[in-house]
């Protein structure tokens, strides 16, 4: 075993490196990939390729996107993310050994793949950008090859240069810089150095200047890259430095130290910088607060409610996008009258956060619409999030939401548009093929527990939709159908959270017509509040409370009177209550 370890320690550094990058991905940050896999939909057709192919760096970002398809399934998501990161890491090896380095730096390779995993920690940095940074090393393991046979070494940059630039795009200029200090570093070209290298710059402006005229972008994309980040209008000062960093390591750990004297010392300061960058890099690329709200649509897009909720029982979310997801769960497991109280609510835009101009969050409160019968505007916020993608692709789970509204609606010809659509890619094939039999079935569709349902529950009729008066609509809605129980939850959250017990109370009967088997805890909280503002005690109360909630609301009461700024009265049993959240927490 020993002698296997000595003899194979580098292969099984970068084996265990690849597991620990798989179990990241696979099982910390799953919601990473789906984010990546909802926005974007690969198509096995000719035009989406040609749509590709045309701009720089457009093979690259078709490879990209066809792997990226695959995070649909995250354990093989994780694994593409885990080999390209390796490879990233063996090639910066295989060049920097070239270059001079000694196995005792072994480690450090790991450095270039930390920082483009770092980089990654921003969730618009695209695949494109990995893989055309490998592509890269690749090639500048290829001229090294030919760096003894000059002739070959010439034809190699001449071919290499314009043709990858337009298959991989900007990452071009890794390999140039790479050159650039290679030939200067050759003794035999020492006299011609500076003209050779001064022709490799001018003969690479010259052609990304040329391919500027043939295509409408700006310049700072035609040299920072058209498709490595979603937002089209920045290139992120990381990407630059990532590429520094994989030009530059080789050249730095071949001017390392190589004698004996105090090797086991810069070994252990190698192992320890390493270890340090990569755990506090991660740290600080993975911003928690971002990839808290990530996470949350991830598991209301799989419907992971039990999980959205233990999540929220951990750490309280605090954004409405948060709170939304929170309030779908509980609804979608029918205790969000016991347990709304139990978690931060900041009005009723924890319940239907108005329209936001980004691609994310109407997401989440597109699914609350879409699951409480609110069809056509579950469909206008699914739209808008599909036409708001910074980089104009669309979007799998978008285009599939669209054709069940569309199916819903009746409206056969434009959910046909989107399934054709969908029939053209690998995981949602089967399902747009299956949706194809539903189109002019009315029976099928009326049958379909889900579509018929929500058939049953959507508005049939035209009236004036105002987002502003949402108690409004949600009473319109329960009217519509008074078996729409989660219509009638949110109606009741909606003027609890507003604070508005008199509507509280007009609307409060209509329970009646649902299948509560006892009053929820809030709206007995509720209950007993408006009872106690004009009655001295329980006797005559109309409603079935609890001996629970009596007892609470006088201790609540008692230690309200005696001071009203008690930490007890926002926090812990008392901080879960209706009367809390009515009387001491205010909107922020």
């Amino acid at each position: 075993m020993k002698t296997f370890i000595s003899k194979y320690w580098e292969f099984i550094l970068s084996v265990f490196f690849g597991v620990a990058v798989f179990i990241f991905w696979d099982v910390l940050y799953p919601c990473y990939l789906s984010y990546q896999e909802q926005f974007q939909l690969f198509l096995f057709d000719g035009n989406y390729f040609m749509e590709r192919i045309i701009v720089p760096g457009g093979l690259a970002d078709y490879i990209a996107e066809f792997l990226t398809q695959f995070y649909y399934i995250t354990c093989i998501g994780a694994c593409i993310l885990a080999i390209i990161l390796v490879f990233i890491q063996r090639m910066s090896w295989v060049i920097a050994k070239h270059e001079g380095a000694v196995d005792e730096y072994y480690v450090a390779s790991f450095i270039p793949a930390l920082f483009l995993w770092v980089y990654m920690g921003d969730e618009n940095v695209l695949l494109s950008f990995a893989l055309a940074c490998l592509v890269s090393l690749i090639i500048c393991w290829g001229y090294i090859k030919l760096e003894d046979h000059k002739i070959y070494g010439l034809i190699y940059l001449l071919l290499i240069i314009p043709s990858f630039y337009w298959l991989f795009g900007s990452t071009v200029l890794i390999f140039v810089v790479f050159a650039i200090i290679n030939i200067i570093k050759s003794e035999r070209l020492k006299i011609s150095a500076v003209g050779y290298s001064f022709c490799t710059v001018v003969y690479t402006l010259a052609w990304m200047l040329f391919v500027s005229t043939l295509i409408q972008y700006p310049m700072f994309r035609i040299f920072g890259g058209i498709n490595y980040y979603r937002f089209p209008v920045t290139i992120p000062d990381m990407q630059i430095v990532t590429m520094i960093v994989l030009i530059i390591f080789p050249l730095l750990v071949s001017l390392l130290p190589h004698s004996e004297r105090h090797k086991t010392l810069r070994v252990t300061v190698c192992i320890t910088v390493t270890v340090l960058l990569g755990f506090f890099g991660l740290r600080i690329g993975f911003n928690p607060l971002k990839y808290e709200l990530i996470d949350y649509d991830y598991l209301v897009r799989y419907e992971q409610w039990d999980k959205i909720i233990s999540k929220a029982e951990r750490h309280q979310p605090s954004t409405p996008m948060g709170v939304a997801s929170v309030n779908l769960a509980l609804a979608e497991k029918d205790v969000i009258g016991d347990r709304m109280f139990d978690f931060y609510q900041n009005g009723a835009e924890g319940l239907l956060p108005s329209f936001q101009r980004d691609f994310t969050s109407p997401l989440c409160t597109s699914e609350a619409f879409y699951r409480l019968g609110m069809i056509n505007t579950a469909q206008r916020f699914m739209f808008e999030a599909q036409e708001a993608i910074p980089n104009f692709r669309k979007s799998g789970r978008c285009t599939k939401r669209l054709a069940e509204t569309n199916l819903i609606n009746g409206q056969y010809a434009v959910a046909a548009k989107y399934l054709r659509i969908l029939q053209k890619s690998l995981f949602y094939k089967g399902w747009a093929n299956n949706m194809m039999t539903y189109l002019y079935n009315e029976k099928k569709i009326n049958s379909d527990p889900v579509y018929g349902k929500l058939r049953r529950y959507r508005y049939t009729k035209d009236f004036l939709y105002s987002d502003t008066e949402m108690d409004q609509m949600l009473g319109l809605l329960f009217a519509r159908n008074l078996k729409n129980k989660m219509a009638f939850e949110y109606l009741m959250g909606c003027e609890l959270l507003n604070r508005d017990l008199q509507k509280f109370l007009q609307f409060y009967p209509l329970g009646k017509y649902t299948d509560f088997d006892h009053i929820p805890r809030s709206y007995q909280e509720a209950l007993v509040y408006i009872w106690t503002q004009s009655h001295k005690d329980f006797n005559g109360i109309p409603w079935g409370i609890s001996n629970e909630v009596a007892n609470d609301v006088t201790d609540f009461a008692r230690a309200y009177i005696s001071n009203p700024n008690d930490p007890s009265l926002i926090q812990g049993h008392f901080g879960q209550t209706y009367w809390s959240y009515y009387l001491l927490k205010k909107k922020k």
